[in-house]
């Protein structure tokens, strides 16, 4: 079995699960209101949580390509600059913004000496790994398994009331993934969810108004 936990990171796969089910509840209120049609709405989901799953996939992949690449460009600058305190300082640089500045600057001097010493050449960093491979297909899967639930009322029901369930279920979803994101980030995970749940039938209304328009 994927052990997602071990493949991607919190944020990675918060991201990915609230993607692919706002495309969804996205798809079920522009294609069920045009068509009216059950199979229509399920098809259509399918369709995009595969498209999308492979693209995200890929985009993991990418990403992970250019982060490597811009690391060993670091490294690269680091060996070859000139001058006294040149290389401790493109570290520093590189530690700007990231958990290193609550730290003292005493401190940061000391972390920015330690990474300095144990600089060495990132070799392959342009070349796609088992772990990239399998990250991008932790993060595509993660898009399809999201994106399913809100389509199961489609097959059991018709017109509004499939519409209004897979609705429910994907606020229910989205209040879930607040919830545990709040935990991640320290904030209050029943307010978090709320405003994550909040946010996922605005844009749920908001697009099931345009196509209104449009019939």
């Amino acid at each position: 079995m994927m052990k997602f936990r071990a493949l991607l990171s919190p944020s990675d796969r918060h991201s990915e699960i609230l993607f692919g089910l706002i495309m969804v509840l996205a798809i079920t209120g522009t294609v069920g209101l045009g068509t009216g049609s059950r199979t229509a709405v399920i098809s259509a989901g399918i369709g995009a949580c595969i498209a999308w799953g492979i693209v995200d996939g890929i985009i993991y992949v990418y990403s992970n390509l250019l982060e490597r690449g811009r690391i060993a460009l670091s490294v690269q600058e680091t060996s070859t600059c000139t001058g006294e305190g040149c290389d401790l300082r493109k570290v520093k640089e590189e530690l700007e913004g990231t958990i290193v500045d609550t730290l003292g600057e005493r401190e940061r001097h000391e972390v920015a000496q330690h990474i300095l010493i144990r600089l060495k050449p990132v070799e392959n960093h342009t070349t796609v790994t088992r772990d990239d491979i399998l990250g991008g297909f932790a993060a595509g899967t993660l898009v399809f398994v999201a994106g399913i639930p809100p389509l199961l009322p489609f097959i059991f029901l018709d017109g509004i009331q499939a519409m209004w369930l897979s609705s429910t279920i994907g606020l229910i979803m989205l209040f879930g993934i607040g919830y545990r994101w709040g935990g991640y980030v320290g904030r209050s995970r029943f307010w978090t969810g709320v405003t994550m749940m909040s946010v996922g039938f605005a844009i749920t209304a908001i697009v099931i108004a345009l196509e209104e328009q449009k019939l």
